[in-house]
């Protein structure tokens, strides 16, 4: 299947929207800049105590099929570009699942200090877009989920959440159902 970037960045500017509202519940969520997006870095998230935190955010609807999360290592082959596994300055990834509403919140340093060990042990897959391609490695879930997650969380339809794992609990009381 090739991709479109105009269809995947609609898509992925939806997911956006909901992972904002989610996150609204514990943090201010904070547009960044063009110069910012460019670096890795979709929101700026403040906490209670006015603590910032830079977030990319990642939706990926064949990780509910394949169980395995696209890190991305190389984004347009034809100019040579890093992936976000490489490029991105955000200090933390939110990969979200959005078939089974599943979170992973993880440190971006942590993926990008094993990401030499992630391909040689996993093989790249290109992913055919159009006139370029993108490389990336395909980790299972399991180990993002062991390994790179602080937290783990379940988007229910509601927008109510179960917390699966994770430390650093959020500044806010979550009352699930509300």
């Amino acid at each position: 299947m090739t991709y479109g970037f105009g269809e995947q960045l609609r898509i992925g500017e939806a997911y956006e929207n909901d992972l904002d509202e989610f996150f609204r519940r514990w943090y201010e969520v904070m547009p960044v800049s063009m110069e910012l997006q460019k670096l890795g870095v979709d929101r700026i998230f403040i906490d209670q105590t006015g603590r910032r935190l830079s977030i990319e955010y990642k939706a990926d609807e064949t990780a509910a099929r394949t169980h395995n999360a696209f890190v991305e290592t190389v984004s347009v082959d034809t100019e040579g570009k890093p992936g976000w596994a490489l490029s991105s300055i955000a200090q933390l990834l939110i990969y979200f699942i959005p078939p089974i509403r599943k979170i992973y919140v993880c440190r971006m340093l942590d993926l990008k200090m094993d990401i030499e060990e992630l391909i040689a042990k996993f093989p790249t897959k290109q992913i055919p877009n159009n006139g370029y391609h993108t490389t990336g490695v395909p980790v299972p879930l399991w180990l993002i989920e062991e390994r790179y997650a602080i937290r783990v969380l379940m988007m229910s339809r509601r927008a109510a959440i179960r917390e699966l794992t994770g430390a650093l609990p959020p500044p806010a009381v979550v009352r699930v159902g509300a």
